[in-house]
This record gives C-alpha cells, structure tokens and sequence, in this order.
C-alpha cells in the first residue's frame, strides 16, 4: 500500500501569507548564521534536511488523499488536493484505454468536494470513476455544486463514465484483492470513516468526527473500526480545549486521536484537516504536545504520531 498526502487543511483552503513566508525564511537566515555556514552545498544540504515546517509547507489544500495498491487507484475525498492529484495522473498514468479510479467521499462539505470540477482525469472518455459514500444522493449533490449558478462546467459535461455506489450499511466490499469497509461518524449532515485493508496492512480515514462521549459504550465501534491499523488518519482540527467548547461544531483533537490508537494498537498515528486559522509552527506545537501526552500517559507504548503534510509519502 502506498500512501500519498495531497491535501490536508481543514474547512477552506489556506494558502500561505507573505508574513509567515517572511517568518520562516528570517528562522532559516538565523540558522545559518548561528552555525557559521558560508558554503552554498551545505546550506542547500541544510535546508534539504529540514522539515515542511521550518523550511517548506505543511500545505494550505483541503482533504484528499490518495492510495494505490494491487494496481488500484483510491481517493479519499475531493478537496482542493484532487486537482494536483489530477494533474498527477494525467501526467504519470493517463492513457489512450483508460483508467479506473475510485473515490470514497466522506461527506459534501465544501471543503471535502471543491476539487472536483477540476480533476482533470473526469474529463477522459475512455476513464472511469466509481463513486462511494454513505449519503444516498451524491450524485445530486455532485450535479448541485456544479450547476450553472456556481460553476461554468455542468458534471454531465465531464466525460468520464460515472457510477454512484451507496454505501446503505455498515459492511464490507472488495474492489480486486483490496477489502474496504465503511463507518459512521458523528459530525453535522453526517460523515463516513473508511478502512482499507490488503495483504496483512491496513489503512484508516476518519476524518471530521466529534467525539462527545468517550465511555466503552459509545466508542466501542470506533476502537474496533481502527483495531491494528498500520495507519490511521485522524481529525485533529482542535486542541482538546477548543473541542471542548465548540461542540456539535463536528471534529475532534490530537489527543482523542492518541487514546483511540493505544486501545486500537494503532502502528501510525497522522494528524490530518489543520486548523486553518494556525500557521505552520502553530500547528507543529499541537504535534510537540501531542507526543508529550503519549509519553506521559503510554510511556510505552510504540505508537508514532506524526503531521499530515502536503506531498508526504510513505509506503505501508
């Protein structure tokens, strides 16, 4: 399984501000100036070795993330990523046959469907797009956003083939020798966690979730959705407080997401649909904190916790 960040703010695009790029290069020019560094290839070496926080972009895109395994392609969900992930497949995979590209849609917010009517992969005939999501009218809902009034390009004139699959139950379905399973979250119009699992690995996106009561009673299927996976991905939009005082706003917190992983043996643990009003180092005290909180809760526990990022990849 391979795993591809391609966007992972939360609620609208962010792109960065012509102060916080100042902000970081000053922290870089510091840098360099405090280790006494004259020589161009090790400042280039340096800058090389530094992380998307001090020296590049967590990323200002909106949820979307794409999966490949046994020759299969899968996108979970269609914000403002999916459009450098189109660009991506049309330059690297695109051909005269045609290709078949699944995507799982975790709900109809704006954030979670802007992309869409610019995933350049709809726009070949011979392509063919499945659709998956637990709201039985997203084909509507597809045509809704790309009306005349809103968008200049109608979706019938999108002329990938389409199929719009309702997920009706909780259940599990095969798409080749991948096994994909779906759950309900708690956030308002409602939201769809999905697991992927394909030999021996797992994957899990369970993004925009509120979790108001955390009793064995009512997260006992969440636990279990996530049981043993190599990877899950999880809203993290709020710090605990904030979650505690926005509620019924419909995400959850980093350290939410640590406590499900322990009892789950989650491997890897992503925090994923930033906050967009915090800026990178922002962001990165929330996961500084949040690996804090494992090693003085679960001291022992092997669990890694890390930030999504734009362009972050790995292979399961």
């Amino acid at each position: 399984m391979r795993i591809r960040f391609w966007g992972v703010r939360g609620s609208i695009p962010t792109p960065p501000t012509s102060a916080q790029i100042k902000n970081k290069i000053r922290k870089i020019a510091q840098r360099i100036v405090s280790e006494n560094i004259t020589d161009q290839h090790k400042i280039n070496t340096l800058i090389d070795s530094m992380s998307p926080v001090d020296a590049g972009l967590i990323g200002g895109n909106t949820s979307c993330i794409e999966l490949r395994a046994d020759n299969k392609i899968l996108i979970f969900d269609m914000g403002s990523g999916l459009k450098n992930l189109g660009n991506f497949i049309m330059k690297h995979d695109q051909n005269a046959d045609g290709l078949e590209i699944h995507i799982f849609i975790s709900h109809t917010h704006w954030d979670h469907m802007l992309g869409f009517p610019f995933f350049g992969p709809a726009f070949f005939p011979n392509n063919k797009i499945y659709f998956y999501s637990g709201h039985p009218n997203i084909k509507e809902r597809l045509e809704l956003q790309q009306d005349f009034r809103f968008f200049p390009v109608a979706l019938h004139q999108m002329q990938a083939q389409k199929e719009f699959i309702h997920l009706k139950h909780i259940s599990s379905f095969k798409i080749g020798n991948l096994t994909v399973k779906h759950l309900p979250l708690y956030h308002p119009g409602g939201s769809f966690g999905y697991r992927v699992e394909c030999c021996d690995k797992s994957f899990v996106y369970a993004t925009d979730s509120e979790y108001k009561d955390l009793s064995k009673k009512n997260t006992q299927d969440h636990i279990d959705f996530f049981k043993d996976a190599d990877l899950l991905v999880f809203d993290a939009q709020y710090t605990f407080e904030e979650a505690i005082h926005k509620e019924d706003w419909g995400h959850s917190s980093a350290l939410v997401g640590i406590d499900f992983s322990i009892q789950a043996n989650v491997k890897r643990l992503a925090l994923f649909h930033h906050e967009p009003e915090r800026d990178d180092f922002e962001i990165d005290k929330i996961l500084k904190k949040s690996i804090d909180y494992k090693k003085m809760n679960y001291p022992d526990a092997d669990l890694k916790i890390f930030l999504a990022t734009e362009d972050l990849e790995f292979q399961l």
